[in-house]
Protein backbone atom coordinates (compact mmCIF):
# COMPACT_ATOMS: atom_id res chain seq x y z
CA UNK A 1 0.00 0.00 0.00
CA UNK A 2 2.41 2.23 0.95
CA UNK A 3 4.34 1.12 -2.32
CA UNK A 4 1.14 2.61 -4.32
CA UNK A 5 0.59 5.49 -2.36
CA UNK A 6 4.61 6.67 -3.32
CA UNK A 7 3.84 5.49 -6.92
CA UNK A 8 0.79 7.61 -7.35
CA UNK A 9 2.48 10.28 -5.39
CA UNK A 10 5.38 10.10 -7.78
CA UNK A 11 3.49 10.19 -11.28
CA UNK A 12 1.43 12.67 -9.76
CA UNK A 13 4.44 15.21 -9.69
CA UNK A 14 5.60 14.31 -12.76
CA UNK A 15 2.57 15.06 -14.21
CA UNK A 16 2.18 18.18 -12.71
CA UNK A 17 6.20 19.24 -13.84
CA UNK A 18 5.15 18.41 -17.35
CA UNK A 19 1.94 20.37 -17.22
CA UNK A 20 3.67 23.35 -16.03
CA UNK A 21 6.70 22.74 -18.48
CA UNK A 22 4.18 22.90 -21.11
CA UNK A 23 2.58 26.08 -19.63
CA UNK A 24 6.30 27.82 -19.39
CA UNK A 25 7.36 29.25 -22.68
CA UNK A 26 10.63 28.13 -24.04
CA UNK A 27 13.79 30.11 -24.01
CA UNK A 28 13.14 30.84 -27.15
CA UNK A 29 10.02 31.72 -27.15
CA UNK A 30 10.96 33.82 -23.73
CA UNK A 31 13.74 35.46 -25.74
CA UNK A 32 11.60 36.65 -28.42
CA UNK A 33 8.99 38.02 -25.57
CA UNK A 34 12.00 40.25 -24.35
CA UNK A 35 12.68 41.82 -27.86
CA UNK A 36 8.95 42.35 -28.68
CA UNK A 37 8.83 44.18 -25.07
CA UNK A 38 11.97 46.35 -26.22
CA UNK A 39 10.52 47.07 -29.26
CA UNK A 40 7.38 48.09 -27.78
CA UNK A 41 9.66 50.65 -25.23
CA UNK A 42 11.64 51.92 -28.16
CA UNK A 43 8.36 52.96 -30.00
CA UNK A 44 6.91 54.02 -27.15
CA UNK A 45 10.30 56.58 -26.27
CA UNK A 46 9.45 57.97 -29.90
CA UNK A 47 7.81 61.08 -30.03
CA UNK A 48 7.88 61.40 -33.83
CA UNK A 49 4.50 59.52 -35.35
CA UNK A 50 6.38 59.08 -38.80
CA UNK A 51 9.40 58.21 -37.20
CA UNK A 52 7.23 55.39 -35.07
CA UNK A 53 5.58 54.01 -38.12
CA UNK A 54 8.73 53.56 -39.79
CA UNK A 55 10.88 52.36 -37.00
CA UNK A 56 9.98 48.66 -37.68
CA UNK A 57 11.66 49.11 -41.27
CA UNK A 58 14.38 51.11 -39.62
CA UNK A 59 15.05 47.86 -37.13
CA UNK A 60 14.91 45.62 -40.41
CA UNK A 61 17.73 47.63 -42.35
CA UNK A 62 19.77 48.51 -39.43
CA UNK A 63 21.84 45.87 -39.68
CA UNK A 64 22.30 45.76 -43.79
CA UNK A 65 23.98 49.52 -43.38
CA UNK A 66 25.72 50.07 -40.25
CA UNK A 67 29.18 50.08 -41.88
CA UNK A 68 27.56 53.00 -44.36
CA UNK A 69 29.47 56.58 -44.60
CA UNK A 70 33.31 56.50 -42.99
CA UNK A 71 33.83 56.45 -39.40
CA UNK A 72 34.39 60.25 -38.65
CA UNK A 73 30.94 60.48 -40.35
CA UNK A 74 29.01 58.44 -38.04
CA UNK A 75 31.27 59.80 -35.16
CA UNK A 76 30.13 63.18 -35.79
CA UNK A 77 26.23 62.94 -36.72
CA UNK A 78 25.66 60.83 -33.65
CA UNK A 79 26.94 63.25 -31.67
CA UNK A 80 24.21 65.44 -32.84
CA UNK A 81 21.18 63.21 -31.95
CA UNK A 82 20.65 64.25 -28.48
CA UNK A 83 22.07 67.66 -29.56
CA UNK A 84 18.95 67.43 -31.99
CA UNK A 85 16.53 66.33 -28.85
CA UNK A 86 16.19 62.36 -30.87
CA UNK A 87 14.99 59.85 -28.72
CA UNK A 88 17.55 58.08 -26.99
CA UNK A 89 16.64 54.95 -28.70
CA UNK A 90 17.81 56.67 -32.18
CA UNK A 91 21.66 55.10 -33.19
CA UNK A 92 23.13 55.72 -36.07
CA UNK A 93 22.41 52.34 -37.63
CA UNK A 94 18.71 53.14 -37.54
CA UNK A 95 19.74 57.13 -38.81
CA UNK A 96 21.57 55.59 -41.41
CA UNK A 97 18.21 53.29 -42.53
CA UNK A 98 16.32 55.61 -42.74
CA UNK A 99 18.77 57.68 -45.25
CA UNK A 100 18.49 54.65 -47.83
CA UNK A 101 14.98 54.05 -47.33
CA UNK A 102 14.03 57.70 -48.06
CA UNK A 103 16.16 57.81 -51.11
CA UNK A 104 14.85 54.67 -52.33
CA UNK A 105 11.04 55.67 -51.41
CA UNK A 106 10.77 59.08 -52.32
CA UNK A 107 12.38 59.47 -55.64
CA UNK A 108 9.80 56.31 -56.62
CA UNK A 109 7.09 58.20 -55.17
CA UNK A 110 7.93 61.54 -57.25
CA UNK A 111 7.99 59.33 -60.50
CA UNK A 112 5.26 57.55 -60.06
CA UNK A 113 3.56 60.87 -59.67
CA UNK A 114 5.69 63.37 -61.82
CA UNK A 115 6.61 62.67 -65.76
CA UNK A 116 9.46 65.14 -65.05
CA UNK A 117 11.17 62.65 -62.84
CA UNK A 118 11.49 60.20 -65.02
CA UNK A 119 14.37 62.18 -66.50
CA UNK A 120 17.44 59.72 -65.69
CA UNK A 121 19.63 62.57 -64.54
CA UNK A 122 16.79 64.32 -62.43
CA UNK A 123 15.74 61.10 -60.99
CA UNK A 124 19.35 60.74 -59.35
CA UNK A 125 19.29 64.60 -58.30
CA UNK A 126 16.19 63.48 -56.35
CA UNK A 127 17.35 60.30 -54.84
CA UNK A 128 20.71 62.36 -53.92
CA UNK A 129 17.95 64.92 -52.29
CA UNK A 130 16.18 62.45 -50.62
CA UNK A 131 19.43 60.40 -49.39
CA UNK A 132 21.01 64.21 -48.11
CA UNK A 133 17.51 65.24 -46.11
CA UNK A 134 17.85 64.16 -42.75
CA UNK A 135 20.93 65.24 -42.28
CA UNK A 136 20.00 68.50 -43.33
CA UNK A 137 16.72 68.19 -40.67
CA UNK A 138 19.11 66.55 -37.76
CA UNK A 139 21.38 69.95 -38.32
CA UNK A 140 18.10 72.45 -38.55
CA UNK A 141 16.35 70.54 -35.62
CA UNK A 142 19.59 71.29 -33.51
CA UNK A 143 20.15 74.99 -34.37
CA UNK A 144 16.10 75.41 -33.48
CA UNK A 145 16.89 73.06 -29.93
CA UNK A 146 19.59 75.17 -29.30
CA UNK A 147 18.02 78.98 -29.68
CA UNK A 148 14.92 77.55 -27.65
CA UNK A 149 17.46 77.00 -25.01
CA UNK A 150 19.46 80.28 -25.24
CA UNK A 151 15.62 81.62 -25.26
CA UNK A 152 14.74 79.89 -22.29
CA UNK A 153 17.87 80.40 -20.36
CA UNK A 154 17.75 83.89 -18.57
CA UNK A 155 13.98 83.49 -17.42
CA UNK A 156 15.33 79.79 -15.60
CA UNK A 157 18.08 81.47 -14.10
CA UNK A 158 15.78 84.37 -12.80
CA UNK A 159 13.63 81.39 -11.21
CA UNK A 160 16.21 79.29 -10.14
CA UNK A 161 18.01 82.62 -8.14
CA UNK A 162 14.67 83.83 -6.43
CA UNK A 163 14.26 79.98 -5.60
CA UNK A 164 17.84 80.32 -3.35
CA UNK A 165 17.41 83.36 -2.03
CA UNK A 166 14.26 82.50 -0.42
CA UNK A 167 15.64 79.91 1.65
CA UNK A 168 15.68 76.67 -1.12
CA UNK A 169 19.27 74.92 -1.89
CA UNK A 170 19.92 74.60 -4.80
CA UNK A 171 18.70 71.23 -5.74
CA UNK A 172 15.19 72.26 -4.60
CA UNK A 173 15.41 75.00 -6.50
CA UNK A 174 16.07 73.24 -9.88
CA UNK A 175 12.81 71.28 -8.62
CA UNK A 176 11.23 74.28 -8.62
CA UNK A 177 12.30 75.07 -12.33
CA UNK A 178 10.75 72.17 -13.34
CA UNK A 179 7.69 72.56 -11.83
CA UNK A 180 7.11 76.11 -12.69
CA UNK A 181 9.47 76.98 -16.10
CA UNK A 182 7.17 76.36 -19.10
CA UNK A 183 7.32 72.92 -21.50
CA UNK A 184 10.74 73.38 -23.53
CA UNK A 185 14.34 71.69 -24.26
CA UNK A 186 15.85 73.41 -20.62
CA UNK A 187 13.43 72.08 -18.82
CA UNK A 188 13.97 69.02 -19.98
CA UNK A 189 17.36 68.66 -19.75
CA UNK A 190 16.95 70.43 -15.91
CA UNK A 191 15.06 67.51 -15.43
CA UNK A 192 17.79 65.36 -16.37
CA UNK A 193 20.05 66.84 -14.07
CA UNK A 194 17.92 66.63 -10.75
CA UNK A 195 17.67 63.05 -12.12
CA UNK A 196 21.53 62.60 -11.81
CA UNK A 197 21.84 64.06 -8.91
CA UNK A 198 18.93 62.48 -6.82
CA UNK A 199 21.01 59.20 -7.85
CA UNK A 200 23.98 59.96 -6.75
CA UNK A 201 26.19 62.39 -8.99
CA UNK A 202 27.56 65.25 -7.67
CA UNK A 203 26.64 69.12 -8.43
CA UNK A 204 29.60 69.80 -10.71
CA UNK A 205 29.44 66.23 -12.34
CA UNK A 206 25.52 66.97 -12.93
CA UNK A 207 26.41 70.49 -14.23
CA UNK A 208 28.88 69.51 -16.61
CA UNK A 209 27.24 66.22 -18.09
CA UNK A 210 24.27 69.23 -18.88
CA UNK A 211 27.09 71.11 -20.68
CA UNK A 212 28.25 68.48 -22.63
CA UNK A 213 24.03 67.03 -23.85
CA UNK A 214 23.58 70.45 -24.80
CA UNK A 215 26.64 72.12 -25.97
CA UNK A 216 26.14 75.83 -26.41
CA UNK A 217 28.09 78.51 -25.29
CA UNK A 218 25.95 80.14 -23.41
CA UNK A 219 25.29 77.18 -20.97
CA UNK A 220 28.93 76.10 -20.86
CA UNK A 221 29.65 79.48 -19.91
CA UNK A 222 26.71 79.26 -16.72
CA UNK A 223 28.32 75.69 -15.81
CA UNK A 224 31.74 76.62 -15.68
CA UNK A 225 30.59 79.71 -13.21
CA UNK A 226 28.94 77.52 -11.08
CA UNK A 227 31.46 74.65 -11.33
CA UNK A 228 34.09 77.29 -10.05
CA UNK A 229 31.69 78.51 -7.55
CA UNK A 230 31.43 74.92 -6.04
CA UNK A 231 35.27 74.52 -6.19
CA UNK A 232 35.62 77.82 -4.34
CA UNK A 233 33.04 77.66 -1.53
CA UNK A 234 31.41 80.86 -2.96
CA UNK A 235 27.80 81.81 -1.93
CA UNK A 236 25.53 80.05 -4.95
CA UNK A 237 23.22 82.77 -4.76
CA UNK A 238 25.53 85.78 -5.87
CA UNK A 239 26.52 83.69 -8.14
CA UNK A 240 22.99 82.88 -9.63
CA UNK A 241 22.18 86.81 -9.54
CA UNK A 242 25.21 87.94 -11.40
CA UNK A 243 24.51 85.12 -14.50
CA UNK A 244 20.92 85.76 -14.11
CA UNK A 245 22.34 89.36 -14.62
CA UNK A 246 24.33 89.04 -17.49
CA UNK A 247 22.09 86.96 -19.56
CA UNK A 248 19.27 88.87 -19.43
CA UNK A 249 21.76 91.71 -20.49
CA UNK A 250 22.97 88.83 -23.04
CA UNK A 251 19.31 88.65 -24.15
CA UNK A 252 18.90 91.96 -24.85
CA UNK A 253 22.25 92.80 -27.14
CA UNK A 254 20.64 89.65 -29.36
CA UNK A 255 17.43 91.59 -29.53
CA UNK A 256 18.89 94.54 -30.80
CA UNK A 257 21.04 92.65 -33.14
CA UNK A 258 17.81 90.45 -34.36
CA UNK A 259 16.33 93.95 -35.25
CA UNK A 260 18.79 95.29 -37.01
CA UNK A 261 19.17 92.17 -39.25
CA UNK A 262 15.47 92.16 -40.00
CA UNK A 263 15.48 95.77 -40.89
CA UNK A 264 18.16 94.94 -43.44
CA UNK A 265 16.64 91.91 -44.29
CA UNK A 266 13.30 94.22 -45.35
CA UNK A 267 15.57 96.40 -47.98
CA UNK A 268 15.34 93.49 -50.63
CA UNK A 269 11.72 92.87 -50.47
CA UNK A 270 10.55 97.11 -50.21
CA UNK A 271 12.79 97.59 -53.08
CA UNK A 272 11.50 94.72 -55.26
CA UNK A 273 7.94 94.67 -54.21
CA UNK A 274 6.71 97.69 -52.09
CA UNK A 275 8.41 100.45 -54.10
CA UNK A 276 7.37 99.71 -57.74
CA UNK A 277 3.75 99.41 -56.28
CA UNK A 278 3.95 102.27 -54.45
CA UNK A 279 5.69 104.83 -57.58
CA UNK A 280 2.58 102.76 -59.87
CA UNK A 281 0.42 103.93 -57.40
CA UNK A 282 1.63 107.46 -57.56
CA UNK A 283 2.88 108.16 -60.97
CA UNK A 284 -0.37 105.97 -62.61
CA UNK A 285 -2.96 108.42 -62.30
CA UNK A 286 -1.22 111.63 -63.83
CA UNK A 287 0.52 109.76 -66.35
CA UNK A 288 -2.85 108.29 -67.67
CA UNK A 289 -4.17 111.82 -67.56
CA UNK A 290 -1.55 113.48 -69.45
CA UNK A 291 -2.07 110.81 -72.46
CA UNK A 292 -5.89 110.51 -72.50
CA UNK A 293 -6.69 114.09 -71.81
CA UNK A 294 -3.76 116.10 -73.58
CA UNK A 295 -5.16 117.23 -76.93
CA UNK A 296 -3.71 115.85 -80.13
Amino acid sequence: MDILYVAALAGSLVCGTLALYGLLPTPAQVHELRAESAGKAERAAIASPLLKLLWPALTLLAPFVKNLGSPAYRAARAREFPLAGLPPVMRIEHFLALKVLLAAVLPVLAAMQVALFRNPLLFVAAVAAAYWLPDRLVTEWRRAREQKIVRAMPSAVDMLTLSVEAGLDFLSGLRRVVEKAAPGPLREEINTMVNDIRLGASRADALRALAERINVSEVASFVGVLVQADRLGTPIGDVLRSQADRLRAERFVRAEKAGAAASQKLLVPLAVFIFPAVLLVMIAPPLLTFLFDSPI
